[in-house]
C-alpha cells in the first residue's frame, strides 16, 4: 500500500515539474488565467502518466500519450517556437530516462535486485530510488531553467529539425532499449552504457549547434555593426558638410541685408525683390548654433541635436573643458549622436519639463562623455538591460551596441546609471588608441 501511494506521488510530481518546466521555459502567450492553464497542464499529464503507468502499463504508450499532450498544451497556450516545443518536450523524457537509469542501475547494485526486478518491486528500496529520481529531476529543471534564464538561444528553422530529429531519434531507441530489457534480460550495464552514450551524443550535438549558432549571431552582429558604423560616419561626413554650408550662410547674411538695404534705397525694388527670391531658395534649414568648440563634427551633431530637443521643448545645457583629438572625433560624435538620440526620445514622453545636460572632459589618459536626461521613473527597475521597446526589435536596439563597440575599441568603459531623477550614461575613451 506505501509503494502504491508513493508510486503515485511520484508520477504526479513527475507531470508537475514536466509541466513547470515548459510552462517557465516558454511563458504563456496570454497571462489571463494563468493558474487555470497550469492546472490543465498537470491534471493532462497526470492523467496520461496515471493511466500509462498504472493502467495501460505500457512504456511507449505512456511517453507518446504524455509527449503529445506537452506539444499540443504548449501549441496553443504557450509561446515560442513550434520545433523548440517539440524540441524542449522531447528533452523532458529523455531526462527522465537518463536519471531514472543510472538511478535505477545503482539502487539494485546495492539491494541486490535486477533492475527489472527493482522496477516492480514494493519494498523500501524502490520508494528509495523514486525519491531520488524525482529529486535530480526537479534539480535537472532548476538548472535548464537557469540556464534559459542566463542565455537564450534562437535556432533557424533548419538547426531546429536537426536538433528535434536527433534528440526524437534518442528517445525512440532509448525507449526500445527500455522494452528489450524488461522483457529479454540484456545486461545492466550493457544497457546503461548504451544510455550513457546516447545522452553524451545528444549532449555533444546540441552543444556543437550551440556553438555554431552563437558564432554565427555574433558574426552576424558584427557585421551589422561595422554596416551602422559605416552609415552613421557618413552621415556625420553629409552632417559637417551641411553645418559648414550654413555657417557660410550665416556669415554671408549680413552682407546680403546690406545688399538688399541698398538696393532698396537706390530705388531698385524689383533687383532688390529678385535677390531676395535667390536668397531664399539657399536653405539654412533648421539647425542652429547652440555650441561652438573646435571640432567641426561635433559641432554639427551637437547642434543638429539640440535643435530637435528645442522643437520638444527640452532644455539643452552643454559644457566642453577640453579640446577632442583628431582621431576621436568621429567615434566620439556617433557615441553622442546614439545618446542624444536616446535621451530626447526619452524626454520626449516626460511630462514634467525636461532637460538634457551633456559635458565633454578630460581625466588623465582617458576622455569622458556625460550626458544626463530627466526621467519621472526608474528606467533601469524595469528595463535592466536596456532592450529595445519599439516593435521592429531588428531595425532598433543597436546604438547601445555601437557605443560598446566603440568603447572596446577605445580600450574605456560605460557607466549607466541613476541619480536625482536623471539617467546618467558615463563613457570614458582612452586617449591614442
Amino acid at each position: 500500500m506505501i509503494c502504491m501511494i508513493a508510486e503515485i506521488i511520484a508520477v504526479l510530481a513527475e507531470s508537475y515539474l514536466a509541466a513547470h518546466l515548459l510552462i517557465q521555459y516558454f511563458g504563456m502567450k496570454e497571462e489571463r488565467l494563468f493558474w487555470l492553464k497550469h492546472i490543465l497542464f498537470f491534471v493532462l499529464l497526470s492523467i496520461s502518466d496515471l493511466l500509462g503507468t498504472f493502467v495501460i502499463k505500457n512504456e511507449t504508450f505512456l511517453v507518446l500519450s504524455c509527449l503529445s499532450i506537452e506539444v499540443t498544451l504548449a501549441v496553443i497556450f504557450l509561446k515560442g517556437n513550434y520545433f523548440e516545443k517539440i524540441f524542449v518536450s522531447i528533452t523532458s523524457y529523455i531526462l527522465v530516462y537518463c536519471i531514472n537509469f543510472p538511478t535505477l542501475a545503482l539502487i539494485s547494485k546495492i539491494s541486490n535486485l535486477d533492475i527489472s526486478e527493482l522496477t516492480v518491486s514494493e519494498s523500501i528500496s524502490r520508494i528509495v530510488c523514486l525519491f531520488i529520481t524525482k529529486l535530480l529531476y526537479f534539480a535537472a529543471i532548476q538548472f535548464i531553467l537557469w540556464i534559459r534564464k542566463k542565455e537564450k538561444y534562437y535556432f533557424n528553422l533548419n538547426e531546429w529539425i536537426i536538433i528535434v530529429s536527433v534528440f526524437l531519434m534518442t528517445l525512440l531507441i532509448g525507449l526500445a532499449m527500455y522494452i528489450i530489457i524488461i522483457n529479454e534480460g540484456i545486461s545492466d550495464y550493457i544497457y546503461l552504457a548504451s544510455t550513457l552514450l546516447l545522452s553524451a551524443l545528444d549532449i555533444i550535438i546540441f552543444v556543437f549547434m550551440r556553438k555554431m549558432n552563437i558564432s554565427s549571431k555574433k558574426e552576424r552582429e558584427k557585421e551589422l555593426l561595422q554596416v551602422q558604423l559605416a552609415q552613421q560616419q557618413n552621415e556625420m561626413r553629409q552632417l559637417e558638410q551641411q553645418y559648414q554650408e550654413i555657417s557660410v550662410l550665416r556669415h554671408d547674411f549680413r552682407n546680403s541685408i546690406d545688399c538688399i538695404a541698398r538696393m532698396i534705397q537706390q530705388n531698385k525694388q524689383e533687383d532688390a525683390l529678385n535677390y531676395a527670391e535667390q536668397l531664399k531658395k539657399r536653405k539654412i534649414g533648421k539647425l542652429q548654433t547652440h555650441i561652438e568648440c573646435s571640432s567641426s563634427v561635433m559641432n554639427a551633431v551637437i547642434n543638429s541635436k539640440f535643435s530637435d530637443a528645442q522643437e520638444y521643448g527640452i532644455e539643452t545645457s552643454f559644457r566642453m573643458v577640453v579640446q577632442i583629438p583628431e582621431n576621436l572625433e568621429f567615434d566620439i560624435s556617433i557615441i553622442l549622436s546614439n545618446l542624444l538620440d536616446n535621451s530626447i526620445e526619452a524626454c520626449r514622453h516626460n511630462e514634467v519639463p525636461s532637460q538634457i545636460i551633456l559635458a565633454v572632459s578630460k581625466f588623465g589618459a582617458y576622455y569622458q562623455l556625460l550626458i544626463k536626461n530627466t526621467i519621472e521613473n526608474s528606467v533601469l527597475q524595469h528595463n535592466k538591460h536596456l532592450k529595445t521597446i519599439k516593435s521592429e526589435k531588428n531595425e532598433h536596439g543597436w546604438g547601445l551596441k555601437s557605443i560598446k563597440d566603440i568603447v572596446e575599441k577605445h580600450q574605456g568603459m560605460m557607466d549607466i546609471y541613476e541619480e536625482n531623477n536623471e539617467f546618467c550614461v558615463s563613457v570614458l575613451l582612452k586617449e591614442g588608441i
